[in-house]
Order: C-alpha cells, then structure tokens, then sequence
C-alpha cells in the first residue's frame, strides 16, 4: 500500500509539474516587449473574447503583428499546415505519414508556391515578408512552445513567405476533388453501364444526365491502378462540404443599407482552422476570419466593404493517361510528337528510417500522380502513366493578391476589381458596400474546354490527343456575376450560378438547390431584415431531404407491432426540423442510410463501400420513378422481383434495429445531438484514447448534409455514420448599415493551447447560434479586455 501511494504521489507531482511547465507556455497578454524586425511600436490588445486588435503605425507592421499573434496562439497548428503542403510531415511523425508526404510532393505544392512569390504586386509580397518576420521574432524569444512541440520533440524552422503560400495551396486542394469524381466513375464504370453510372451520379436538378463515352481498353485496363492511388491519397471522401453566402440591398433592411452573411462549411477542428483577428493602421482598418499562416483577412469588412466566399463547384482538375514512346520511356506522346518528362527528385526525411528519395516525372498537362508509390506504378497499365492539370498548379497563380487588396477596398466595385487576381480554387465572392451596392461574381480560373471534348474531364483523358487539351481560361469578363440586382438579393450556396444559356462549360457537379431554395424563401418571407434575422435564417434546420423523400418512405413503411407504429406516427407528425434534442431526425436518417444501403449495394458489390453515400439526387429518382429507376430498388441478387416499396419496408426494420443496438431499447432516450454531435478534432491528436478528451471539442448539433445550419456526416463511416464532421466553423453577418453592428462566431475558440481558457470556449455558444461583435472602435475593444501587449522596435 505503501508503494502504490508513493507512486501515485509521484504521479501527482509529475502531472502537477506538467501542467505548470505547460502553462508556460501560455502566450502573455500584456506587458512590454523588444522585437526586431518592426519599423514602429505595435500595440495587440486582446478583448475579452481573446480576440487580438492589432494597432500599428503602418500597413507593413500590422502585418508583422498578425504573424505574431498568430505563432503566440496557433504555432502548433501553423507547424503543421506547413507541413502538410510541404509534404514533410514524415520528418516528426515517421512512416506513417509517408503516403501523404508522397502526395503532396508529386503534386509538387511547396515548388509551385515559391514560383507564385515572384507573379505577386508588391502589397501582397511585402505583407507575407512583414507576416514571416513577425511569426520568427515570436519564435526568437525562445519561450516555451505549446505540448505538442515537446510530446513530438520538434523545433520550429523560421517561418518563410513560401511556408504562407503552401497553406493556401493546401486550401484550394480541399475545395477540388474532381480528380477523386473522375476516379470514381472510372471504378464504377467496372461494374455498371454508363447509363447506370450516370443515374447513380446523379445529375443537378432540371438537368439531362450525362453519358460519359466509354473508354474501355483505356479505363478498363486502368481499374487497378485506380484503387491503389485512392487508396495511396487523402481524400476528402462524401461528406458534405460547401458554404452559404446571401446578401440583400437596403430596400430589404431595416437599416436602408445593405446585408451579408457568410458561413463556411469545412471540417471541423481542433483548434478551428479559422482565427479572428482586427488590423487597424494609416489607410487599414480590417477585421474578420484569418487563416493561421496567412497574413490576411480572408472572410471580412473594412470600415466601407464586406466580402464573403462560398465554393463554386467547378471543375478545374483533369486527370490525363499520357502514353510512353515504347523505345524510349523517358518521353512521352504528344499532338506534336515525342516530348521528354520533367523530372523532379524530392528526398523525404523519415523519423526512425532511412531517408526516401521520390522521383516525380512531370509532364506538359502537369505532374505524374502515378508515380506517388511503387505500387501504383505497377498497376498503371503498361505504357501509360496518370498526370494532373490543375488550375492552382500554375507560376503565376496569383490569388494572395485578393485579400490584401481587398482590405483596403473603399467600394463594392474595388473588391470586384480585385477578383481579377483571384485564380484558384473558384469562388462566389459575394460583395456589398456602406453606398448600397452588392454584387457577386464566381472568381477563379475555370478551364476552357474544347467543343469535340467528349468526356469534359469527367474521366481521364487520352493526353495524346489535341481534343482534350484545355484552351485557356474562361475571361474574367465572361465569368457569372450579379451586379445590384433587381430581386434585392443574392444567394449563393454551392448551387448552379450560371444563368440559362451560359455559353461556357463550368462543371456538371453543382451541389444540390435545396439550401440555396431554402435561404431564398426565409429571406423572401420577411419585409426588412436584420442582423438577428439572417441570424435566424443561418440557425435554420429545415432538412429538405426530408421534405422531398420522407412522404414516399412513410407510404412504403410496414411496422411490426405498437412501437414500431408509434414511431411512424412521430415521424408523420414531425416538423422536419433537425433538432439536436428530437428522436424523429435520427430515425429518419438512420432509415435513409438502410435505404440507401437496400438500393445499391447488389449492383456495387465490392465497390459498394467506396461509393456509399448520401445522394439525394438518386434517392429521389429512383423512389419516384424517374426514367424507370424504379428498377433500382429490385435486389439483383434474390427472387422474386422487388418494389421500391418492399424494399423501403425493409430499410425501416433495419434501420429501428440499427438503433436500438446501437443507442438503447427505448426509442425515448434517443436523440439526434448525442448521434450527430459536431466533433472538431485535433489534426494529430484528435481520436486517440485519454488524450482526445484534452485536445478534441465535441457538442450536440442540430442540422444535415442539406439544411442550412450544415452538419455533414458520411453515412458510409460505420464508427460514426452521423456523426458532424464539417459544418461552418466560421460564422458573420455583416451589417453595412453601422458595420460595428457586425457579428462573427467560431466552432471552437481563439486558441490553439489546450490548457488555455480560449481554447474550446465558443463550441457551446456556437452551437447555440450565438455570436460575438466584430468591432473596432478603441473604445469598445479595451472595455473588459485581457490585456495590452506593447512590441517596440529593438
């Protein structure tokens, strides 16, 4: 006994030591520091919501400022955003992260964003070298840096102008998964007929399905290779990602001056990938959603003009099978002849093994993807290797320029001014100014893809032939945009922008209307609005899958017995309102999910995991009949035939089996927040046993993959198919009527140090659609807050 209690004193006394060095390592709020690298003394005032005001006496030191902000609250995570585009994370984690490190160096996107640097106006250069001398003079002071640089044993580098770039390379990457689509249909094209393909992928709304042409000695030989490169990549998978932006003229406010709102939807983590922060010098006074690594105000206002980003969908990615010249495979095909690879040689430091050295061959569409293992190497078919054209992947991609332009923006029409910068990944910037204009234009380079191009980059292309090669990009002129238009609104929600008869190919993928119908009714259902009625209007969760499919299931249903019935009269009578406290929108996502499992899993065999998915678009042709797809829902595999309402029937009994094995017996305990809490998990630490609970934040949430206050779950995850796992980390209304009106919220906290108090402290206000105001009067800010931080120059 006595052992055990030394023991567990030693213990104490090396946990209660842990913690004090770790909260050490707590960034001071006030007090009076020396730092080189600044023209002027800084003032950081943090409010009382952590939130850092930064005070300079020039453009240059602002920027300065926010580098060192953001090294004091989120050097850990700057740590490993650079990583991650650098494709060194193999460096501190080992073997592990080896396959992501490949990827990122086959597509190459540390080289391409030092060859942005010199394609850059002077503005946008000197914010990114003014933001890297304020991150280093942080890591100069040798403090002690948060836990996980000591439980990893790693040493920050001096942060560089190329290390703020990768993370925006790394950030349109997210928001460009047309490869992972073209690989998809490439493997689905094994198993079902390209009519089935394109049921199955179904089409937007209103529009035809689109027949790809098969290749079949092309793509056919290709279906190896195809799962061992998805196999080899991260991937952002089904769950549902996008944004919603809306804005209305003062004609619809109650102010006579413009509204807008904006909320991201990406994955949710720990800390968020969002940090509030103010800048305030001669000719800036910015404030809004930066990117910890990024000198800029990426989501924001200024004192005259709000901007606001939702994704456009587009499909700027091809993937190419390039042919070998047979006598010499050093070279490739080309419409004008043999043409010799570029090759590039990235050795790859790995923690407990020898270094790797990957040669990536690049050719004129862009880098060989296929080289990013031996194994995909040799599954490729023989004389053929798999490249990527992407936009991003450009020398003179330019798109930094935006947010610094656009921060000292004075008019709605110098913001749109300045998208002619914007390059990758397409955007629908929404804007509006303090003189009542708003507009939107989707801002980006979208390729130009030729008449006789058949397959529109919906599978890979022959590289060989001149028909699939792109022809420039679509005009800045020509790309859709809306100025002040006569509705007195805009809405943007990752729907289909381009107006009938648009005369040039965007993609054929946009995300379902609903949320965009929904945001468009609840605007035109109120006179005048506010801050607080756009509030409501983002808090909505109205599931419109449910809208458009519950009636067809609840004709279908068959219940065994009292329970059974009584929960169909609760689904009868529910309100389709995604509550976090209701039962009825777990049962009625977790019938859908059988469904889906009911309807397609015969035809996809194997294949059925990769694919299993939410599409809604499906769903609802097949259950309604559309074109005889109906014939879905007959088991392939069984006798007799089947109806969509037999098998309906079907999913119900699973799925209330499903629930009470999974969450109890009694249907009364059930609830949607405990089955869809929205998890923002630490990038590294995030799922691990005992610590999870230290470095994750978890709440109950409301919402769905389609309703407006976002909740994207993957059914597909059999660990936690409803469990939120993106949604809008970042939330603003944005009120030029007195744009210190303003009001913006965060997922998590501003923090990125677990022991600190500003870490998680937003999730529950969050959740509840609270929000904090956007101000910068000084005043205002110095009221209650933390603390003054002074930087004088050495």
């Amino acid at each position: 006994m006595k052992i055990v209690l030394l023991l567990l004193a030693a213990l104490g006394a090396l946990a209660v030591a842990g913690l004090v060095f770790f909260r050490r390592s707590l960034p001071e709020v006030s007090g009076d520091v020396t730092v080189s690298g600044v023209s002027g003394p800084l003032e950081l005032v943090r409010d009382r919501h952590g939130i850092p005001h930064i005070y300079a006496q020039s453009v240059d030191d602002a920027y300065f400022g926010l580098g060192y902000v953001h090294a004091q609250d989120r050097s850990w995570q700057m740590e490993v955003n650079r990583r991650v585009g650098s494709g060194t994370l193999s460096e501190v984690f080992g073997p592990e992260a080896l396959g992501q490190d490949r990827w990122f160096r086959a597509l190459g996107l540390r080289r391409v964003a030092e060859e942005n640097l010199a394609h850059l106006g002077r503005e946008a250069r000197a914010a990114l070298d003014a933001y890297a001398r304020g991150v280093n003079a942080f890591l100069e002071e040798g403090r002690p840096l948060p836990p996980e640089f000591v439980l990893f044993g790693v040493e920050p580098a001096r942060w560089t102008p190329a290390d703020s770039l990768v993370w925006l390379k790394v950030m349109a990457w997210g928001l460009s998964a047309n490869w992972e689509r073209e690989l998809l249909r490439v493997r689905l094209g094994g198993a079902l007929t390209p009519r089935q393909v394109a049921e199955l992928l179904a089409p937007y709304p209103g529009d035809a399905p689109v027949l790809v042409p098969a290749l079949p000695a092309l793509h056919g030989a290709l279906g190896p290779a195809v799962g061992a490169l998805l196999a080899a990549v991260p991937l952002r998978g089904d769950r549902a990602a996008g944004s919603n932006n809306w804005a209305v003229d003062g004609a619809r406010t109650e102010s006579g001056k413009p509204l807008l709102a904006n909320d991201p939807h990406l994955d949710l983590t720990a800390p968020s990938l969002w940090y509030f922060a103010h800048l305030s010098a001669p000719s800036l006074n910015v404030i809004g959603a930066t990117l910890p690594g990024l000198p800029a105000v990426l989501l924001g206002r200024n004192d005259r003009v709000a901007w606001a980003f939702t994704n456009t969908e587009s499909d700027t990615q091809d993937l190419f099978i390039e042919k070998l010249v047979p006598s010499d495979p050093t070279h490739y095909l080309t419409p004008d002849g043999p043409r010799p690879f570029t090759t590039v040689r990235e050795p790859i430091k790995v923690k407990g093994k020898p270094d790797e050295v990957l040669e990536i061959r690049v050719s004129r569409h862009g880098p060989v993807v296929s080289d990013v293992s031996e194994a995909v190497k040799r599954l490729v078919p023989e004389g053929h290797v798999l490249s990527l054209s992407w936009a991003s992947l450009r020398a003179d991609d330019a798109t930094f320029s935006f947010p610094v332009k656009a921060a000292l923006a004075r008019s709605a029409a110098e913001v749109l001014e300045a998208t002619r910068d914007f390059h990758s990944p397409q955007q629908n910037i929404t804007f509006a100014d303090v003189d009542g204009e708003i507009g939107f234009i989707a801002a980006g380079r979208v390729p130009m893809r030729r008449a006789d191009n058949d397959l529109k980059g919906l599978v890979p292309s022959p590289g060989w032939l001149e028909q699939y090669d792109w022809a420039g990009f679509v005009p800045w002129e020509e790309l859709p945009r809306s100025r002040s238009p006569a509705s007195g609104r805009i809405v943007t929600a990752n729907h289909k922008v381009t107006p009938p008869g648009y005369p040039h190919w965007i993609t054929s993928e946009w995300d379902h209307p609903y949320r965009a119908e929904r945001i468009t009714a609840l605007l035109d259902a109120t006179a005048r609005h506010s801050v607080q009625s756009f509030a409501a209007i983002q808090m909505d969760v109205r599931s419109g899958t449910a809208e458009l499919l519950l009636p067809a299931l609840l004709r279908a249903a068959s219940p065994t017995g009292e329970a059974q019935r009584a929960l169909l009269d609760r689904l009868r009578a529910w309100d389709l309102q995604m509550r976090a406290g209701a039962a009825e929108p777990l049962i009625f996502a977790a019938w859908l999910r059988e469904l889906s499992r009911q309807i397609y899993e015969d035809e996809l065999g194997d294949l059925f995991g990769p694919a299993f998915g939410e599409r809604l678009a499906f769903l609802r042709n097949v259950l309604s009949d559309v074109d005889g797809q109906a014939r879905w829902c007959d088991d392939v595999r069984t006798e007799p035939r089947e109806s969509c309402d037999e098998a309906a029937g079907r999913a119900f009994q699973r799925a209330i089996a499903y629930l009470e094995e999974r969450y109890g017996g009694d249907p009364a305990r059930w609830s949607w927040g405990a089955a869809h809490p929205a998890r923002s998990q630490h990038a590294v630490l995030g799922g691990v046993p005992v610590l999870s609970r230290w470095f994750d934040v978890e709440v109950a949430s409301a919402g769905d993959n389609h309703t407006i206050n976002l909740g994207g779950y993957s059914i597909g995850d059999e660990d936690g198919p409803f469990v939120s796992r993106s949604g809008p980390g970042f939330r603003a209304i944005y009120d030029l009527g007195d744009p210190e009106r303003s009001v913006f919220m965060l997922s998590t906290g501003q923090s990125g140090h677990p022991l600190s108090p500003r870490y998680r402290d937003f999730g529950e206000p969050w959740a509840a659609g609270e929000h904090v105001p956007m101000v910068t009067r000084r005043d205002a800010v110095e009221r209650d807050a933390l603390g003054t931080l002074r930087l004088r120059p050495r």
